[in-house]
C-alpha cells in the first residue's frame, strides 16, 4: 500500500492541468463519501427516536407543534420538539425552550444536526415544524430528514403562493410532499377539493387521511388557556395525542401548563392619558383568511366591541402581500381606524383608497418609529379602544409588539 508521501510524489510528477482534475476528483470523491457517512449517522439518529411527528400546513405550525408535545409529556412520555416559527428553538423533555440561534438564512440542513441533538436526550416522541417552503424541499424534508411516523398538516391557505401557488390548490400539492409513507396523516383542513389532493397523494404512499373538526374541542376547554388559542389547533393537537395514547383530559393539562409559542396572540391591557388600550398581537396570522377570523374572534365591527384600531405593517418585499392588506382594510376588517407602517405604506394607502375606502380612516405612518406609532394610536384612541397588529412581523412588527406589551399593566386571553 503506498505511503501518503509516494502518492504526494505521484502527483507532484503529473502535469499542472492533470493534477487539477485530479485534485478535484479527489475532493468530489471526499465530499460525497463524507455525506454518505453523515446522512447514514442521521439515519442512526432518527431510528433512535420511534414516535417522530412531523407538523406542516399555512398557520398554526408553532402552536400545534408545542401543543402535541405538551400533551405528550403530560402523558408520561419523554416528549421533544423544535419549532421555527416566531423564535426557532428546541424544547427539551422539561419542556423548557433552547433558543437556536442562526449564522444565516433558514436552511432544511438545520434540521440534521438538531435532531442528533434531540435524540442524545433518548426521547420517546419528537415533533418538528417544517421549516421549508419550496414544495421539493418540503418533499426531501420528510421522506430523507424527518421520516416521520405520524404527519400533521394544520391548514391549506393562500400564502407564500409565489412560492408554493400560483394557487392554493398549488399550496396543498406542495404540502402533500409531507406526507408519511405507510402511516397516518392529521388535519384541520375542511376544504372538501384541497381534502382531497391530501388524500390522493395519501393513498398513492400507502396511508390514510384523518380530518379533525374544531367542534371536537369545547369553549369550557378552552377557557383553560392563559392567552388565546385557535380551536382547530387544540382539537388537532388532542386528537394526535390520543392517537398516541394519552388520554384527553391529561393531554390537555399539559397543553393548559406549556409556554405559549412567541408568536401567540395575547391581549395586552394599557391604561395611558385616561385611555384603556387594549392591544392585540395578530402579527402571527399573516395570511387574509386567518386575519379575517381573527378579526371576528376578536368581536370587531360588532356592538359589543370598542373602538378599533388596526396597526398594519408592510413591507416592500411583500408586494402580494400588499396588495392583501389593502382588500382587508378596504372591505374585510371594519376598524374604525388604520394606522399604516413599515415601508411600501403608500402603495397599501392609493390600492385601499382604490378599492372604496375614506382616506380619513387611514393614517400612513411609513418610516416612523415604534415611538412614534405609540405616540399617533394613543392619540386616535377612544377612551377605550382595541388595536390590533396585523401583517408582516418580522422587524418593525416585532418592535412594535415588545413596545405595546412592555407597557401593559397585565395580559390575558380572548
Amino acid at each position: 500500500m503506498l505511503s501518503l508521501r509516494a502518492i504526494l510524489s505521484l502527483i507532484g510528477k503529473i502535469k499542472i492541468k492533470e493534477r487539477n482534475l485530479l485534485i478535484i476528483t479527489l475532493l468530489a470523491i471526499f465530499l460525497i463519501g463524507y455525506g454518505i457517512i453523515e446522512y447514514q449517522l442521521h439515519l442512526r439518529y432518527l431510528r433512535r427516536i420511534p414516535i417522530r411527528v412531523h407538523v406542516n400546513g399555512t398557520r398554526g405550525k408553532s402552536s400545534v407543534t408545542r401543543l402535541i408535545s405538551a400533551g405528550l409529556r403530560s402523558g408520561n412520555l419523554r416528549a421533544v420538539a423544535k419549532t421555527t416559527g416566531t423564535s426557532p428553538c428546541m424544547i427539551y423533555e422539561d419542556g423548557k425552550d433552547r433558543l437556536i440561534h442562526r449564522l444565516g438564512k433558514a436552511n432544511i440542513k438545520e434540521q440534521m444536526p438538531v435532531i442528533r441533538k434531540l435524540s442524545d436526550r433518548n426521547p420517546d416522541a419528537m415533533v418538528i415544524e417544517c421549516m421549508a417552503l419550496q414544495p421539493i424541499l418540503q418533499k426531501i424534508t420528510e421522506h430523507k430528514l424527518v421520516q416521520s411516523t405520524v404527519g400533521v398538516i394544520t391548514n391549506v391557505r393562500p400564502d407564500h403562493l409565489d412560492v408554493m401557488g400560483p394557487t392554493v390548490k398549488d399550496v396543498a400539492i406542495a404540502f402533500s410532499g409531507t406526507i408519511p409513507k405507510k402511516s397516518i396523516l392529521f388535519t384541520s383542513e375542511t376544504d372538501n377539493e384541497l381534502l382531497q389532493i391530501l388524500k390522493k397523494k395519501a393513498r398513492s404512499l400507502g396511508s390514510e387521511v384523518k380530518p379533525v373538526a374544531a367542534a371536537w374541542v369545547t369553549s369550557e376547554e378552552m377557557s383553560g388557556f392563559s392567552y388565546f388559542e385557535w380551536k382547530d389547533n387544540v382539537s388537532l393537537a388532542l386528537t394526535v395525542c390520543q392517537y398516541l395514547g394519552v388520554e384527553r383530559d391529561i393531554a390537555l393539562q399539559g397543553m393548559y401548563s406549556m409556554t405559549p409559542d412567541p408568536g401567540a396572540l395575547k391581549i395586552y391591557r394599557i391604561e395611558f392619558f385616561n385611555k384603556i388600550i387594549e392591544f392585540a398581537n395578530g402579527f402571527a396570522a399573516n395570511d387574509p383568511e386567518s386575519t379575517i377570523l381573527l378579526s371576528k374572534n376578536l368581536g370587531i365591527g360588532t356592538k359589543d366591541r370598542q373602538f378599533s384600531i388596526f396597526i398594519v405593517n408592510c413591507r416592500a418585499d411583500k408586494i402580494q402581500r400588499s396588495e392583501q392588506l389593502a382588500e382587508l382594510i378596504a372591505h374585510k376588517l371594519n376598524g374604525n381606524r388604520y394606522v399604516l407602517t413599515g415601508t411600501f405604506t403608500r402603495a397599501v394607502y392609493d390600492e385601499a383608497i382604490r378599492l372604496g375606502i375614506d382616506e380619513e380612516l387611514m393614517v400612513d405612518l411609513g418610516g416612523k418609529k415604534v415611538e412614534d406609532i405609540f405616540e399617533a394610536v394613543v392619540e386616535l384612541a377612544q377612551p377605550r379602544t382595541i388595536v390590533v397588529g396585523i401583517g408582516n412581523m418580522v422587524g418593525l412588527g416585532d418592535e412594535i409588539v415588545n413596545y405595546f406589551s412592555a407597557r401593559g399593566l397585565n395580559e390575558f386571553g380572548v
